[in-house]
Formats: structure tokens, sequence, C-alpha cells
């Protein structure tokens, strides 16, 4: 089994897409929250999808044999400082990127449990009303009010 060695330029093209990606990724996480608030779940699920293939692409780039972070830890010495200095600041806005993007899923996450908790709390009064309802209710099939009383 042969693994695939990364040079120096082509690690660097990897850590300039992963961060692109993450970049990407921050960024339908925001639209993500406006499609929460407005509970336009339509068009969250579009938005997801979309996420999910980003997401994927991102992991592509991570995985490999090596895995990366371990190419990296070996050949990151190797190079000139100018090149190792682009390739940290590229992986620490990736990280910073994909950090937000946990919070910001955190928040949403948020979001969709308070409105899943207030349609609960909606539902329930509906339902309480329906079996007062039901319970008030004089089906004259089964029952009969005797005046003579």
């Amino acid at each position: 089994m042969t693994t695939k060695q990364y040079s120096a330029d082509q690690m660097q093209s990897i850590f300039q897409h992963r961060f692109e990606y993450s970049r990407l990724l921050t960024e339908l996480t925001d639209e993500q929250s406006t499609f929460i608030s407005s509970q336009d779940y339509s068009g969250l699920i579009d938005l997801l999808m979309r996420k999910q293939t980003v997401i994927e692409a991102l992991h592509q780039y991570s995985n490999g044999d090596p895995p990366l972070q371990q190419q990296w830890r070996e050949l990151r010495d190797s190079l000139n400082s100018q090149a190792r200095a682009k390739c940290e600041e590229l992986l620490e806005a990736t990280e910073q990127n994909l950090a937000e993007v946990m919070q910001k899923e955190a928040t949403c996450t948020q979001q969709m449990q308070s409105q899943r908790d207030q349609t609960r709390a909606q539902l329930e009064l509906v339902s309480g009303g329906i079996a007062v309802q039901d319970a008030y209710h004089d089906d004259n099939q089964f029952s009969q009010f005797d005046s003579n009383f």
C-alpha cells in the first residue's frame, strides 16, 4: 500500500482550500440562523444539504494516508520560514472559522429547541382545549336532558 506525501506547495494549496471551505461554512451557518429565525424550514433544509456538501469536501481535504495532520508535522520543519508562516496562518484562520461555526451551531440549536418548546406548549394548549370541549360536548345521540326533573 502506497501513501501519498504532499509537497510544500501541495500542502499550502490544501490548507488554502480548507480555509476557503471553513469560510464558506461560516457564511452558510450565518444564513442558517436567518432561516431558523424566520422559521423557513424548507429553505433551512436546502441550506443544510449545501452545508453537508461543504463539510464532506472539508473532510476530504483532512483525510489522507497518512492523515494530513501527521503529514504537516513531518513537513513543517523542512519548509522555509515564509512557506511555514503562510501555512500556519491558514491553519489558524481555519481553526478560528471552525470554532466560530461550532459556536453559531450551538446558538442555532438553542433557537430550534426554543421554537420546538414553544410549538409543544401551543399544541398542549390546543389539545387541552379540545379535551375540555369534548368533556362538555353534549352529544344528542347518547344523552337526553330530562326537563321533568
